[in-house]
């Protein structure tokens, strides 16, 4: 029998099909409020003749169906199928486990905040999803700045016996040794839940009583505090109010495609500002947009997610009425989908439109990256995706005019607002070690607002690994970290090295994790040394030899490059100098009493 008189036998009654290959593999899952109507009409004359479902058809050796009692009931089959088969002609969204949320530990009678890419059922608060792990960590810097909440885990907690370095620089507020009385705590933990759920008009009015206390009690340490508080705040809603659009609760959805890939962003208003955006990436082979939508609001808006009153689309899907009756038993309450043409509520759309377009580009451009970035964090055995990384090296001469440089990448590009120089001051001997030593403390105790990195890598071999995580544990700060070392034998490999592995990870010459990875140390080698060049430089050019008559720029740069600096140049003796070229008996003379 064939396909097309097989379809004939299918019932009039809602359900889901099933295309599958000869092998027997789902090719594709749909749902029909009729499937025999739905499914002829793939094999009838003057179908949709659009390529992918040309292919779609080309492929069929078996079409199956399951019937169910109501649209409804196929919506969430559908979705529970193609979950369960991956079928390659489907939507895929990537969903909330690939994104990282806030996590607030409601559960503990001090709450900490961290973040998380899993969303347990548990009594913890969540706040996101960010679709960048750099905005979430951003949000915590801000939260722990100005609210001092801790970042520590439980079993940290438990075990302090004294306050660790975020009490010192004024990140926490120490609960663990109690520094800080429960119910002050409380308050802070309030006010956090505060500024994540988008009330920063109150949380000002609130800060602002409480800086006016401060200041009556002539605690102007505090005070301060409070009106730099206000202050961030102030900022973000003026950023905010760039898009306000009346009162109430919305997301707006917008949807970019180019060839099969596709961007959707999420952007999420409440009491009119909008507050957070999110972006969904999907590839397939079959650009249905009311389907898409239709999975989307499945996925996005599950059981313990903050689902609004209201979801404007750019395109009503497939059996909305289901979907608002799905939604309303996650919700608890009446949610609208709703399709606007015009006013706000669709230029809100619009721009969630323009930002998913933006999204599509800045994938189309960085993929090949991500998707490195991606595998190297499996071969390291991480289970978050890497999206930034930070290399740390040091340049030196002998020990003299050292620096270490830090370089920061962000999905395999360069972000040049995070490269830092430190003049090394501790040490002026060669030592390796020490030198990264106190670079690394530096780069957290020196830039405690800025974000962390997914991966600290150090150039070097095990010793500067061993250094690293000797930093990184005393300062408590959870991040991978990994050294890349050149090779000793030049037939040979750079050589990646990780903690808890004895041996390097077992890279292929010229694989792209590789090649990225040592493209990232070369940029902190040729920083560092061109810091150094420039200190070196700035040493050569600024001397007690400058007024040395006849000692004129050339000859003093052979005398530096000779000697190295002017202690060298001190301790040489008459004749040593008077062999450099052009340097006379009479201007050794002059370049003994200058530097004496």
């Amino acid at each position: 029998m064939s396909l097309s008189e097989k379809v004939k036998t299918f019932p009039r009654k809602p359900g889901v099909y099933l295309f599958k290959n000869a092998k027997g593999e789902v090719l594709y899952v749909g749902k029909a409020i009729r499937l025999r109507d739905r499914v002829r009409s793939y094999f009838q004359k003057g179908r949709d003749e659009r390529p992918q479902i040309e292919f779609l058809v080309k492929r069929t050796r078996d079409v199956e169906f399951i019937v169910t009692d109501s649209e409804k009931e196929a919506l969430l089959l559908e979705n529970t199928l193609i979950k369960k088969h991956r079928p390659r002609y489907n939507l895929h969204l990537r969903d909330d486990k690939s994104y990282v949320s806030i996590r607030l530990s409601d559960d503990h009678e001090y709450p900490g905040i961290s973040i998380t890419r899993k969303v347990k059922g548990d009594d913890a608060s969540y706040f996101g999803p960010y679709d960048s792990s750099l905005a979430a960590r951003e949000a915590v810097d801000q939260i722990t700045r100005f609210f001092k909440i801790r970042t520590c885990k439980d079993r940290e907690f438990a075990n302090r016996i004294r306050p660790c370095l975020k009490y010192d620089i004024g990140r926490c507020s120490a609960p663990c040794v109690g520094k800080v009385v429960k119910d002050d705590y409380d308050l802070q933990v309030e006010e956090v839940l505060m500024f994540l759920s988008g009330r920063s008009s109150d949380l000002i009015r609130r800060l602002k009583l409480r800086m006016k206390e401060s200041s009556g009690r002539l605690d102007y340490e505090d005070a301060s505090r409070y009106r730099d508080a206000v202050t961030m705040l102030k900022s973000l809603i003026e950023k905010q109010k760039v898009v306000k659009h009346g009162g109430g609760d919305h997301d707006a959805i917008g949807i970019a495609s180019d060839d099969g890939d596709i961007s959707i962003c999420i952007l999420k208003v409440r009491r009119g500002l909008l507050i957070d955006k999110r972006i969904f990436h999907s590839h397939s082979s079959i650009d249905e947009r009311s389907h898409l939508v239709e999975e989307l609001l499945l996925v996005r808006y599950k059981d313990g997610e903050e689902i609004p009153p209201k979801i404007l689309v750019p395109t009503k899907p497939d059996g909305v009425k289901s979907l608002s009756e799905i939604l309303k038993d996650r919700r608890g309450s009446a949610v609208l989908i709703s399709n606007p043409k015009k006013g706000a509520m669709y230029r809100l759309v619009q721009l969630a439109e323009t930002n998913a377009a933006e999204a599509l580009l800045v994938r189309a451009s960085s993929k090949g990256d991500e998707e490195i970035l991606s595998k190297f964090s499996k071969r390291i055995g991480l289970v978050d995706r890497i999206e930034s990384v930070e290399c740390v090296d040091i340049s030196n001469l002998g020990g003299r005019d050292a620096v270490g440089s830090v370089v920061s990448f962000f999905n395999g590009k360069p972000n040049k607002n995070y490269y830092r120089i430190y003049n090394i001051r501790s040490l002026s001997t060669p030592d390796d070690y020490g030198m990264m030593h106190e670079v690394l403390k530096r780069r957290f105790d020196e830039h405690v607002d800025r974000a962390l990195p997914d991966l600290m890598m150090v150039d070097g071999g095990k010793g500067q690994l061993a250094v690293a995580e000797r930093v990184l544990s005393d300062l408590s700060i959870p991040i991978s970290i990994a050294s890349i070392a050149k090779p000793k034998d030049k037939k040979d490999i750079d050589r990646i090295f990780i903690p808890g592995r004895k041996n390097p990870l077992s890279l292929k010459k010229g694989s792209k994790e590789l090649l990225l990875l040592m493209r990232i140390r070369d940029e902190a080698h040729r920083f560092g040394v061109s810091a150094h060049r420039r200190l070196r430089s700035k040493k050569t050019l600024s001397s007690p030899l400058d007024n040395v008559a006849g000692l004129g720029p050339k000859l003093k740069k052979r005398l530096f490059d000779q000697f190295k600096d002017l202690d060298g140049i001190k301790n040489a003796s008459f004749e040593d100098i008077s062999e450099v070229k052009g340097v006379s008996g009479a201007l050794v003379k002059k370049i003994k009493l200058a530097i004496s």
